[in-house]
């Protein structure tokens, strides 16, 4: 008997007929993910070198929340060796529940939507044939070294799997899903990724291959720059790392309800004009094929669009079915990873944006980010790999330190955003402290 089954019978049997009634549960709630896992890899420019050697990996794992009488909880990870040893551990379970009727609460079966979350090219990968994949980092190393480019570290990698969410309340829900993700770094200076729920298509790769061909390039010709206020220009890819820690956090039902983030309850209530009128921030998880897309949270939530803010103002904080009883309103779906998108009115295209600069930089990376004050919104980070602009050209590496406040710039209406080919984020554009490192 599988596990997912194994486990369900367990549950029923003690729910309806334990075998010993200070053992009853009251109701029970679990979310596991079966799932098949390739990866290869490119190290030292070799193909399958030992510290990149292809493998296979298979799990089944997820979360248990039971439920005992007088809303007691005991909330527990699962896999198969807890489950074939759930009877022996469910003693010590009851015995270290704890009191909680918010998070006692749990949800029926509802219809789901339809997304686009299983890919059937990466399920043939995992299942039948991954020799795309191989073909895929050996582009990598044959195409990279045509930018002067010496070094090459890749990796790529394919999952398949089912993940099934369970209630007591009549809850059955099981559905495939797929994961693909692919990263080049070349020679120690620039890398560029790939991550969705299908395969990258061709002009997707050579976008990857041409950017950090490009970029690593420029990044070859170092140079100098005088420190002070000027147009900062932080990538796509950053855009999205500084949207997932700064507003993650803050737009938590948890912490608001808590007093722990920038915003309150009472904020979301008045509707709060906190960012520019042309930003929206929002939880979509029906857009096809993307990682942070799912058909219902691990509580049976039917997943569906949501806007946290719109054009500007508060909307919600994302809100697990706990929370929204705690703060009197409606759950919503929830992030997954990253997770929050950020929509904009208005926005340029990057190179026209860079063309607009008489003097700044295009921040690649930074070091030191998850170390920031994602509540203040208030960054002060290395940024070893940065592109000089002058007269809306880039003409160089520079090396700096940046300071600012993520969450002004998304107030100030004098911030600039700016969409590249093959991005799900924009480019934004602010002023801000730059110093020479």
């Amino acid at each position: 008997m599988d596990m997912v089954a194994h486990l369900e019978k367990i549950l029923n049997q003690y729910q309806y007929n334990p075998p010993v009634e200070d053992l009853r549960m009251q109701g029970w709630r679990f979310a596991v993910n079966d799932h098949t896992v390739i990866k290869a890899g490119i190290r030292n420019n070799k193909l399958g070198e030992v510290y990149a050697a292809p493998t296979l990996n298979q799990g089944c794992s997820g979360d248990l929340l039971i439920i005992w009488p007088g809303d007691f909880c005991s909330h527990v990870e699962v896999n198969p060796a807890v489950v074939n040893d759930l009877e022996r551990r469910l003693p010590f379970w009851r015995q270290g529940a704890y009191q909680d009727p918010e998070g006692s609460v749990l949800l029926g079966s509802e219809p789901l939507p339809l997304a686009a979350v299983e890919h059937q090219s990466v399920k043939a990968y995992v299942r039948e044939d991954p020799k795309p994949l191989f073909q895929l980092l050996n582009r990598f190393r044959e195409e990279l070294p045509a930018w002067g480019i010496s070094s090459i570290q890749a990796g790529v990698q394919a999952g398949w799997g089912l993940r099934h969410v369970r209630t007591s309340q009549g809850l059955a829900v099981s559905y495939a899903q797929t994961s693909f993700n692919v990263y080049v770094l070349a020679d120690g200076l620039y890398g560029k990724s790939f991550s969705k729920r299908r395969p990258a298509a061709d002009v997707e790769v050579q976008e990857l291959l041409t950017g950090t061909g490009t970029t690593v390039q420029k990044l070859k010709n170092e140079t100098s720059l005088e420190s002070g206020k000027m147009s900062v220009v932080l990538s796509p890819e950053l855009v999205e790392e500084f949207v997932a820690k700064y507003l993650l956090s803050n737009l938590s039902g948890n912490a608001v309800i808590n007093n722990q983030g920038a915003y309150t309850l009472e904020d979301f209530g008045q509707g709060k004009q906190t960012f520019d009128p042309r930003v929206t921030i929002a939880v979509n998880p029906l857009k096809p094929f993307e990682l942070s897309s799912y058909l219902c949270t691990r509580e049976g939530l039917p997943a569906r669009s949501q806007r946290l803010i719109h054009k500007g103002k508060l909307v919600t904080p994302y809100l697990t079915v706990k929370d929204s009883i705690k703060a009197g309103l409606a759950p919503t779906p929830l992030p997954q990873g990253s997770g929050l998108w950020l929509e904009v009115e208005g926005a340029q295209e990057i190179d026209e944006m860079v063309q607009g600069i008489d003097h700044g930089i295009l921040v690649c990376s930074v070091l030191g980010l998850h170390t920031q004050d994602a509540t203040g919104g208030s960054y002060s980070l290395s940024a070893p790999q940065c592109l000089k602009i002058e007269a809306g050209r880039i003409t160089g590496r520079v090396k700096t330190v940046i300071s600012g406040n993520f969450l002004q710039h998304l107030a100030d209406s004098a911030t600039g955003y700016a969409f590249a080919a093959g991005e799900n984020f924009p480019a934004m554009r602010f002023d801000t402290s730059v110093v020479q490192a």
